[in-house]
């Protein structure tokens, strides 16, 4: 019994070996539920406490009822730089203009998003990789058998058979990449009982085992192994290589949600911007209305004016007050945003500086209500453009993130279709087992079973094959015709993307050489307006009759052609930025790049020129693929070092 003691307890510290520090032991022997009940109380009380930092305190918001609302409000300036700047800064999820963190709270992407595909205990490339751990198992078993027998054989020679037996077993075994397992395994049982047969009551057999299972058809070989790993099963494909493309296409999905973002903050800021030019003429209308008013009502109270013509620069004025109040607060409306018209988001030209300052404060993290106001310090460009057509659409169909993602599908689909055809093999394993024995009434010491276990006097050999084929290899059929439609689905599928994408890359280019145009039409048509209002103005001044309804007409005017001005302004802006959006490379542009990105450089197996256009190739495409996990850092975007 001593002996088996020591060895339960030699199996016990080697089991313990390698386990981590954090067993809770409390939890699992004490059944201590201490934690799990205070979590339940709070989910019993509804949840109400928020497990997040607190939100801090914020102002009431600026309104049109807020005596600072805008003549006294206090401004901070904001480049565009800036701004995308401390967005990035003031972020942890890539939010958006459309409330998808309420509506769908799964679908935002946050910078624990790779790390959360790179620590996928199921999915990811360590998940992978652990299938090629190697496992101990550790079992012991103690049994008393106290029996009558009516036949003495039955009882080894006696009617009455007693026996204490223990069984002891160690094993420790690995898969390798051949889909090949290795096993060394210790056995050791002890037993005593009263059969008349003995040489000794009691005795102790050791067997030290070595063995080595190769399949040498279905489930063997580097390519089946890497791509769908051990133990998989028809369609169920989870290897190393394809838990790296997963990978990959979420870091060129994150890098995507970036895009997006950044193009947001930048379709806000211009927002933002019009807001305060459109302002700026409402303003100035509104300020020229209550001139005129105030000019035909003392002409009227002196009776040189007609009460008709006090009443149209009336209608005017508050006409303007009107458009004023909105040009402040805006309107709960349809704003820029991505892929309202073009993917990057078509200038929607709603105004109203509290509400396009409001949502600029909630894309980039700030408080929504500090007493503040933003106000954009950088001014559109107004230079012409000109666009290498062949230039720009290679540089789209390249670095667009939607084709990469598809590509590596594309290539993770090639690879299924390869893992596919190993199951229209049967499936031929190699057994080989290699025994050593030792027998004797002790365990350990002098002519003990491990001194004639160490003496290698008793030594078996065993080698099998075994067989199992599925008659008509219906299921195998089915997964290669399965992987091959849906490869050429996902080939469709890319086409379409890249017939999609050299549209829109079209359809902006025309749309900035359009809002060029247009900016140079609207300007010569402010300042037509402008003229023609300073001719009427000057008439006045100089006691002319001047045409009342022309007046009042030319104050519309110039007020309509110079929002239109600033609107077609901010559209050119937005439309050079979606040509950057649309040809991949607005994150460069904005000087910002992924840290731990490897977009540039997809580790993808390399596949012959034919195998491009067939699946029948028994190429393997996944040879020379990079098996390396990166999961070292954060995804974060931030800013390229200063060219000064």
């Amino acid at each position: 019994m001593l002996h088996a003691l020591k060895t339960c307890c030699l199996i016990t510290l080697a089991t313990a070996v390698g386990c981590r520090s954090y067993r809770n032991t409390a939890e699992t022997i004490g059944n201590d539920t201490q934690m799990i009940d205070a979590i339940m109380r709070e989910v019993d009380r509804g949840a109400q406490k928020s497990i997040a930092e607190p939100m801090p305190l914020t102002q009431p918001p600026l309104t049109l009822k807020t005596p600072e609302a805008f003549d006294n409000a206090s401004y901070r300036e904001l480049g565009l730089q800036e701004t995308i700047m401390v967005a990035l800064s003031n972020t942890s999820v890539l939010r958006d203009l459309g409330a998808t963190v309420l509506r769908s709270p799964n679908a935002i992407l946050s910078q624990e998003t790779r790390s959360l595909a790179q620590m996928d205990p199921q999915f990811g490339v360590e998940a992978a990789l652990s299938a090629y751990d190697a496992q101990l198992y550790a079992f012991g078993k103690w049994q008393n058998n106290d029996r009558r027998f009516n036949n003495r054989f039955f009882g080894g020679g006696a009617n009455a058979f007693q026996q204490d037996t223990h069984d002891y077993v160690l094993q420790l075994s690995k898969l390798t990449p051949t889909g090949a397992q290795f096993s060394v395994r210790s056995i050791i049982d002890y037993d005593a009982n009263n059969a008349t047969g003995n040489q000794t009551p009691s005795a102790w057999q050791t067997q030290l085992q070595a063995e080595a299972r190769q399949p040498l058809l279905q489930g063997g070989g580097l390519t089946f192994n890497r791509i769908a790993g051990p133990g998989a099963t028809p369609g169920a494909y989870n290897g190393v290589l394809i838990a790296k493309v997963n990978t990959d296409i979420t870091n060129a999905k994150f890098q995507q949600n970036v895009r997006d973002f950044v193009s947001n903050v930048t379709n806000a800021y211009w927002d933002l911007y019009f807001s305060y030019r459109d302002l700026d003429a409402k303003r100035s209308a509104y300020e020229r209305s209550r001139t005129t008013w105030q000019s035909y009502e003392a002409q009227k109270a002196s009776n040189r004016k007609s009460g008709a013509a006090e009443a149209l620069s009336r209608e005017q004025f508050y006409r303007f007050e009107s458009e004023l109040q909105d040009a402040i607060a805006g309107k709960l409306s349809q704003r820029t945003q991505n892929n309202n018209s073009t993917s990057g988001g078509s200038f929607a030209g709603v105004n109203g500086v509290q509400a396009a300052e409001r949502r600029l404060r909630l894309l980039i993290g700030l408080p929504i209500s500090d007493g503040v106001l933003l106000r954009p310090a950088d001014d559109p460009s107004t230079a012409p453009l000109i666009f290498d057509w062949d230039s720009i659409s290679a540089e789209a169909i390249r670095l667009r993130s939607e084709l990469q993602q598809q590509r590596l599908l594309v290539k993770r689909r090639e690879m299924e279709v390869l893992a596919a055809k190993n199951f229209l093999m049967p499936q031929l394993d190699l057994v080989s087992i290699y025994r050593v024995r030792g027998l004797a009434r002790n365990l350990a010491g002098d002519e003990s079973a491990f001194g004639e276990l160490g003496s290698l006097d008793f030594q078996e050999y065993e080698a099998s094959l075994e067989l199992k084929l599925p008659v008509g290899f219906r299921q195998g059929h089915l997964a290669v015709r399965h992987a091959k439609i849906q490869l050429a689905r996902d080939q469709a599928v890319l086409h379409e993307q890249e017939r999609q994408i050299i549209h829109d890359l079209t359809a902006v280019v025309a749309e900035c050489d359009r809002a060029y145009k247009q900016m140079q039409t609207n300007l010569n048509r402010y300042l037509a307006a402008s003229d023609a209002l300073a001719a009427l103005d000057a008439n006045r001044s100089a006691g002319m009759p001047v045409n009342l309804e022309q007046l009042l007409d030319a104050q519309r005017r110039i007020s309509e052609s110079q929002s239109r001005y600033f609107q077609s302004l901010a559209e050119y802006t937005l439309a050079a930025k979606n040509v950057q959006f649309e040809k991949g490379t607005l994150l460069e542009t904005t000087n910002l790049f992924i840290a731990g990105d490897s977009s540039a450089n997809f580790a993808v197996p390399s596949v012959p020129p034919a195998a491009e256009s067939t699946v029948d190739s028994d190429s393997d495409p996944g040879e020379d693929f990079d098996r390396e996990a990166d999961a070292s850092y954060e995804p974060i975007a931030v800013p390229f070092p200063d060219a000064n």
